[in-house]
């Protein structure tokens, strides 16, 4: 016969106590004491008890873990290191261990065809997601699903889901404003992925500052530069070659930035005395640039943090606002 598998059962009879007791003794929690917790976990090992966290989950439904799913990890780029998901790691990590969690990072891949199916599969019962396109019909399932989830970016409360954004239109119109109030009159746009709310929305503002100062836009002065540095190298070279006298970039992230700002070099002009230059994000290479980029800066470590503590109260059901819209900066620096 094989050996018997210690269950938390076998550890509560023996110490003369509940399995309820016993499991939030080994799982820590306040209320129980310290010389309790030291008592039951050493008897839990000599016993030779070992936690079956999965069996845990399907018991009680929950876990004492938070989940962050991440979609479209960017892989092609140099100034990576300074990637904003991983000040969002930072925040939610934060979070996570000021309530005694576990953070769980999870990436899924451009193909795949069911998020519902593969949070099953992976025993994923609440999530955190980012990086995620808001017309993707998976999503769609996924935030209809019994799954709760906090999206990073992505405005929704449908269902038992939450959202943590930044009024991304105003503060676009703010960036360019400023290229406009340095006396830039034929002002381009270098956007990002098409299905990405975030450049929507910044491309709004983009509009509604041109239309607030009477300054006509042309469809052409939108560029796609899809999130990538030497995408927009290249398409600010091109627009230039075309209209040599734009004097102004707004881009809808930093790395697009510094492409836009190689590309205007390339081309023989000066930033800012040629052209002007603002970005979004404020990654930590752009006060290192020369010129210094100016830009708008997000608190991704408050975005990570601020998810955690929504995707924390919806699990426990409390009563609490489910849109968190966090403020940014305009940082004023030597581009413009």
């Amino acid at each position: 016969m094989g050996k018997h598998t210690v269950t938390l059962k076998d550890v509560a009879e023996r110490a003369g106590m509940s399995v309820t007791q016993v499991s939030r003794a080994l799982n820590g929690y306040n209320d129980v004491s310290a010389s309790t917790k030291e008592r039951i976990k050493a008897l839990a090992d000599e016993m030779g008890y070992i936690k079956n966290v999965a069996a845990q989950k399907l018991a009680t439904q929950c876990s004492n873990q938070i989940a962050l799913v991440i979609k479209g990890m960017e892989n092609d780029n140099k100034y990576n290191t300074y990637s904003a998901v991983y000040s969002v790691i930072r925040g939610i990590e934060a979070y996570t261990s000021k309530i005694n969690y576990d953070l769980t990072i999870y990436t899924i891949r451009e193909k795949m065809q069911s998020y519902v199916a593969y949070f099953n599969a992976k025993g994923i019962t609440s999530a955190i997601l980012i990086g995620f396109e808001y017309n993707d019909p998976y999503l769609s399932e996924l935030l209809e699903s019994p799954i709760p989830c906090v999206c990073i970016d992505i405005p929704t409360t449908a269902g038992n889901n939450g959202c943590i954004i930044v009024n991304n239109s105003y503060y676009a119109s703010e960036a360019v404003e400023l290229l406009i109030k340095a006396g830039k009159k034929k002002i381009a746009m270098i956007t990002g992925k098409e299905n990405a709310i975030v450049s929507m929305e910044r491309e709004t503002g983009y509009k509604i500052a041109l239309a607030k100062h009477q300054i006509d836009w042309n469809t052409e002065f939108i560029l796609k530069g899809n999130f990538e540095r030497e995408t927009a190298r290249e398409c600010t070279k091109e627009i230039l070659k075309k209209y040599p006298d734009i004097d102004g970039f707004f881009c809808a992230s930093d790395y697009m930035a510094i492409g836009c700002m190689e590309g205007i070099r390339e081309m023989g002009k000066s930033i800012p005395e040629d052209i002007g230059v603002v970005g979004f994000d404020d990654i930590p290479v752009s006060e290192y640039l020369m010129p210094s980029l100016s830009t708008v800066a997000q608190n991704s470590y408050e975005k990570g943090y601020a998810a955690a503590t929504l995707i924390h109260e919806i699990i426990r059901k409390e009563n609490t606002p489910r849109i968190i819209t966090l403020e940014c900066e305009l940082k004023i620096r030597d581009s413009v």
